[in-house]
């Protein structure tokens, strides 16, 4: 119910009701028959303040009939300032205003305060239902019909992190709480597209969390979810960052030795095969899932994934990753594409903040690292960029991966991870100054970040098919996260030089 007047006012309804009723205004009892009769006529005066109230009624069947109706038949106001009944989220061919759920069995009624909540099912298991209107068939069914906003998929995972991390560093809770607020969108509609996934065969909403079918669906955005829940608990995270550890740890395809890989593609030549990207796709979120449950089995599946693809992937006499290996022939594919080495960089780090000092693989991590920021160093551009191709200075300069190095370096020196530490400083710096000079407009857009990829055995899909974006939603959050871990070093550096 809604008052646009500024003032309170008073308003009248008027009923009939065919069982127990009780009215509640803003969790309020307002009106209540209990006692015989519990069948009649009755009216209600409320004063209604300015905004939007909840008001419910909760009806009780005791015989053969039951029924209640409720109606707005008089308001103080005058008609420029009304106050009307109004659905709680504008529902496309309601026309009576109410929505109606149950019934419930004897004892298993929700309490009022559910029933005001429009994102979750209602009722306990065996009899979870959501709302309907008062048509034959007519169940209410949410959709997210935006392109970004509350949506759950790996690039927004990126930017929403990014964005997420800014509002901590500058200390803005605008940027904070658009971000929180977003992946809570997401978290606290989990359980009904569970549900409702399991009504109709195919959610409404959450297409990618609920229907978990790839790596892809997991790692990125369930990492920044379990970010965003550090800043304050969000409404079905935990839930859901449940549901992601067991896909990742029972359902996703693995090697006989347990290397996360994919077993099945989008297209016949994607199968069998390991990419480079899915170590974004998966350990930062088990890194983050140690942290939130204690449990190091998930620590260690990340840090065993990191030695299992540098077996399979790493190219020693460069000291980069090949972005794919495809078990259909045996071989990587030769191809160092710039993100998904930026991918391993980033999601290492992510690891080596968290693991304890005196875990065993954490040395063979730390000089792996090493390795990669040697390849990596060796391969940056006379603007500060890396490039497309990281060994084809004629491929375009991706910021994505640029990024991501600057992010990796500048950690790397500040947490003591690399022993000579100069070289690196200087590479974060040029970097930054080249990203800030060629990839970023004064007005905030990101230029050079490559759209979403597959994989090829030929350098030139990369180079020539693979082009970049405008503001691609792969590499902004990521851009940000270069930027204040160059904030982070400088102070580091100031700090240093006491």
């Amino acid at each position: 119910m809604e008052n646009k007047s500024p003032g309170v006012q008073q308003v009248r309804f008027a009923g009939e009701y065919q069982g127990p009723l009780t009215v509640y205004l803003n969790g309020t009892p307002v009106f209540e028959r209990n006692e015989r009769p519990t069948s009649g006529l009755f009216e209600i005066a409320l004063s209604i303040p300015f905004g939007v109230h909840d008001l419910v009624a909760c009806s009780v069947c005791e015989g053969t009939i039951w029924s209640v109706s409720l109606e707005l038949v008089s308001v103080s106001a005058e008609e420029s300032a009304p106050v009307k009944r109004i659905p709680p989220y504008p529902v496309e061919g309601l026309t009576d205003g109410w929505l109606y759920a149950g019934p419930f069995s004897a004892g298993n009624a929700p309490e009022w305060a559910a029933m005001t909540r429009m994102h979750a099912p209602i009722g306990s298991e065996g009899e979870r239902t959501f709302w309907r209107a008062d048509l034959p068939g007519a169940w209410v069914r949410p959709y997210l019909e935006n392109a970004i906003y509350g949506k759950w998929n790996y690039p927004l995972g990126v930017t929403l992190y990014g964005i997420l991390r800014t509002g901590q560093e500058l200390g803005d809770p605008h940027y904070t709480n658009y971000a929180v607020d977003h992946i809570e969108q997401c978290t606290s509609m989990f359980a009904y597209s569970s549900w409702d996934q399991a009504q109709y065969g195919s959610p409404g909403v959450n297409h990618q969390l609920t229907l978990i079918d790839s790596l892809d669906d997991c790692g990125s955005f369930g990492a920044a979810m379990l970010e965003a829940n550090k800043q304050r608990a969000l409404d079905g995270a935990e839930a859901a960052a449940e549901r992601i550890a067991f896909y990742i740890t029972r359902e996703q395809s693995r090697l006989e030795d347990g290397t996360l890989y994919r077993k099945r593609g989008t297209t016949d030549f994607m199968k069998d095969t390991v990419w480079c990207d899915d170590l974004y796709m998966s350990t930062p979120f088990l890194c983050k899932y140690y942290e939130l449950t204690g449990d190091t089995a998930y620590l260690d599946d990340a840090a065993k994934q990191f030695l299992r693809y540098k077996k399979l992937m790493f190219i020693p006499e460069q000291g980069i990753m090949h972005h794919v290996f495809d078990f259909k022939f045996g071989k990587g594919n030769s191809v160092p594409w710039g993100r998904g080495n930026g991918w391993v960089l980033f999601s290492l780090t992510e690891l080596l903040a968290v693991m304890p000092g005196d875990h065993p693989e954490r040395p063979e991590l730390v000089a792996f690292f090493r390795e990669l920021c040697q390849g990596y160093s060796r391969l940056q551009g006379q603007l500060g960029l890396w490039h497309q191709v990281l060994t084809d200075p004629e491929s375009y300069a991706e910021a994505s991966c640029t990024s991501m190095f600057i992010y990796a370096f500048a950690r790397g020196v500040r947490f003591g991870w690399l022993e000579e530490a100069a070289p690196y400083v200087e590479a974060v710096l040029r970097g930054w100054e080249g990203l800030t000079r060629y990839a970023i407009d004064k007005n905030g857009n990101v230029y050079g970040v490559c759209r979403g990829s597959g994989y090829s055995f030929n350098k030139l899909y990369y180079k020539d098919q693979l082009s970049w974006q405008l503001n691609d939603t792969h590499g902004i959050g990521i851009v940000l996260l270069a930027g204040i871990e160059t904030i982070k070093l400088r102070k580091h550096l100031s700090a240093c030089s006491r």
